[in-house]
């Protein structure tokens, strides 16, 4: 297909084969395969009839698979499970088999079609292709994409609670708040660990089936559960409110509107504590240790928020001073999340 290609052209290629690679580990995914191969090997014709697939076209996605590590091929068009295979298997806790399904589902990839429009006409590509906004309205009517919204959160919160954990105290707070907590795996982590108080805010169609998850972790009695939209009023009585990528989906504007409101529901010496993901500064290294490409995130951002994507470190103080905060601290974790602790003026 190419002929010898320079190391820069060799680089253009794999972006181009990207999304080649996404699909591929997609449809598997949503087939169930990695479940089914973690039971043992199987003949593409035994995995073709399990998914109700036509077994020639399936053997081409499965090869190119294993050839990327995700399983293995063994002689006679059999083929294994592997470890990077049964992570992503997405029926039992939360996985990044989750986080690949909402990323790469295709809503979601009609959305990506319009970022080109949506830098002509400033809407939001989700909205240009489907004509609803993606978290008070889609995910309302479509269940199953909610469901891997969900776990996706939540499995982003579970990789991320030990590192936090072992460098930032919470007890120090007898009640804290998330802001934007979607099923409360972040508070039921806080107030398991610490033994404080916890208040769980996300808008109502987000936190109607938090309860259950909370309860896994036996703190339900102590965590408040909470509906409403950030942009209003907070509920009062928080020692400190958390937001881990929330602040991410607002435009600078409404992100002062949320600051605010923060700000409003805190006492004198409370504080804010940002959990985020930053875009390295110009001339810094572009990627953290666990993959993240934070400036790549922020365009995944952008294609479902009006307004909202990553910031730098820099672009967050800023908006927090216009807020009426002051940043008090930096605590970097060792991963991608990074704290900012800041309080009011």
């Amino acid at each position: 297909m190419l002929g010898t290609a320079s190391e820069s052209k060799k680089k253009i290629y794999r972006i181009i084969y990207g999304y080649w690679q996404s699909q591929c580990l997609y449809v598997a995914t949503n087939l169930g395969i990695p479940k089914l191969l973690r039971s043992g090997v199987q003949t593409v014709e035994a995995i073709a009839e399990k998914t109700g697939t036509k077994a020639e076209k399936l053997y081409v996605i499965l090869r190119a698979l294993a050839h990327l590590g995700i399983f293995v091929e063994k002689p006679g068009r059999v083929f294994a499970s592997t470890e990077l295979s049964d992570l992503l298997i997405t029926d039992d806790s939360p996985s990044i088999g989750h986080f690949l399904m909402h990323i790469t589902e295709p809503d979601m990839w009609d959305a990506w079609r319009e970022l080109g429009s949506s830098l002509k006409t400033g809407e939001v590509p989700f909205e240009l292709a489907k004509g609803q906004d993606f978290y008070s309205s889609f995910m309302t009517e479509n269940p199953h994409s909610k469901y891997l919204f969900n776990n996706s959160m939540s499995f982003l919160t579970a990789e991320a609670i030990d590192p936090l954990f072992e460098v930032y105290d919470f007890s120090r707070f007898p009640t804290v708040m998330d802001v934007g907590g979607n099923q409360g795996t972040l508070i039921a982590n806080i107030v398991k660990k610490f033994g404080c108080q916890g208040i769980l805010f996300d808008l109502p169609q987000e936190v109607e089936t938090a309860p259950s998850n909370i309860s896994k972790y036996g703190v339900l009695d102590s965590v408040k559960v909470v509906g409403g939209s950030a942009l209003e009023p907070l509920p009062k009585g928080a020692d400190a409110i958390t937001m881990k990528y929330f602040l991410s989906v607002f435009s600078r504007e409404d992100s002062i509107k949320v600051l605010t409101n923060c700000r409003e529901a805190l006492p004198k010496d409370g504080r804010v504590i940002l959990l985020q993901t930053l875009v390295p500064s110009l001339g810094a290294p572009v990627e953290y240790p666990d993959g993240t490409i934070p400036a790549l995130a922020a365009v995944q951002m952008m294609i479902t928020n009006p307004g909202g994507h990553w910031r730098t470190q820099q672009e967050y103080q800023d908006l927090f001073a216009a807020s009426g905060f002051q940043l008090e601290q930096v605590v970097h974790t060792g991963t991608s999340l990074t704290v900012m602790e800041f309080s009011p003026c």
